[in-house]
C-alpha cells in the first residue's frame, strides 16, 4: 500500500498509510512516533478529504 508523510510541528514524524480502498474513500492507519512510544489508529477518511490534504500539501507521498 502507498504510505504519506503527514506535516507536522515538532520533531515526531507522522505517517499515513492506505490500508483499503472503497468507493467513498480510504481506510487508513495514521501512525505519529514519539521518542519512546508510537500511537497508531486506523480510521475511514473520505475520497474529498484525502484528495484535499494531498491538494493542500498536508500528507505527501513518500517514495519506495
Amino acid at each position: 500500500m502507498k504510505h504519506f508523510a503527514i506535516r507536522s510541528i515538532g520533531d515526531a514524524p507522522s505517517e499515513l498509510e492506505l490500508i483499503n480502498e472503497i468507493e467513498d474513500g480510504f481506510y487508513v492507519r495514521i501512525v505519529h512516533r514519539h521518542p519512546d512510544w508510537e500511537d497508531v489508529k486506523e480510521e475511514f477518511m473520505t475520497r474529498e478529504l484525502f484528495d484535499t490534504c494531498l491538494r493542500t500539501g498536508y500528507i505527501q507521498e513518500l517514495s519506495a
